[in-house]
């Protein structure tokens, strides 16, 4: 019993059940509300809690905080226009601070992916005909496939739970982009309403377990500051030396 609560101490018990409950008030919801204002509010007021939780927790892993705080900007963008250019460029800022946090865990270099991606933007700047939310798209591509790859590598050297929190987080962001792409796919060409309506549901399904998941990958050696439970807490028979 005393380690199930140790676990759920570290894991910050309360955040959990917050979180939680934010999410199956928006899955209870359902797919028909996912435009409403408070499925909104529910879905931008659980990822400023994943910004607060590594400000507390593990604010001294900083590319971690920045990728948050980056994510909570590219958000409030796209609350407003779902297609701004604007929104999935700081998406591709949130990509580079991951990268730079598992590169640097790692201890790796993040050259070959920054370059790629810069490419991708640059070559979109210069041919005008490129439509720009495509070249974005290249360029984030590019990056998440490589943070995939880095955390991947990451929790197969180090099989702790900062790690394999990593790696859920970026699967679950990775199953977000894919119904991000198709919800986008259909402003382009012709399909059902209700594939629409289905994509922005399914992406928010797979987004704020996502975002969490990374939150808690913060809680790692070296940048958890969390005070342990004392036993006697723990333990209400045992007494004190």
């Amino acid at each position: 019993m005393k380690k199930i609560l140790k676990k759920l101490d570290k894991l910050g018990f309360g955040w959990l059940l917050v979180w939680g409950a934010i999410y199956v008030a928006f899955l209870v919801m359902g797919a028909d509300k996912e435009s409403d204002v408070v499925a909104t509010t529910l879905k931008y007021g659980g990822l400023i809690l994943c910004f607060i939780y590594v400000l507390l927790y593990a604010r001294r892993d900083v590319y971690l905080v920045l990728a948050m705080g980056l994510t909570v900007i590219a958000d409030g963008i796209l609350v407003y226009n779902n297609v701004s250019e604007i929104g999935v460029g700081v998406f591709l800022l949130v990509q580079v601070a991951h990268l730079l946090r598992f590169t640097q865990i790692r201890s790796v270099s993040p050259l070959v992916p920054l370059l790629l991606a810069g490419l991708a933007v640059g070559f979109g700047l210069i041919q005008n005909e490129v439509p720009m939310m495509f070249v974005l798209a290249v360029a984030y591509a590019v990056l998440i496939f490589t943070n995939i790859y880095q955390v991947a590598k990451w929790y197969k050297v180090e099989k702790s739970s900062a790690s394999k929190y990593a790696l859920v987080g970026f699967l679950l962001f990775l199953l977000c982009d894919v119904c991000v792409g198709i919800s986008y796919l259909t402003t382009t060409v012709t399909l059902p309403h209700f594939v629409t309506i289905l994509a922005n549901y399914m992406a928010w399904v797979f987004y704020l377990p996502a975002q969490i998941s990374l939150a808690l990958s913060g809680r790692r050696a070296g940048f958890d500051e969390i005070v342990e439970i004392p036993e006697t807490l723990l333990d209400p028979g045992a007494e004190s030396l």
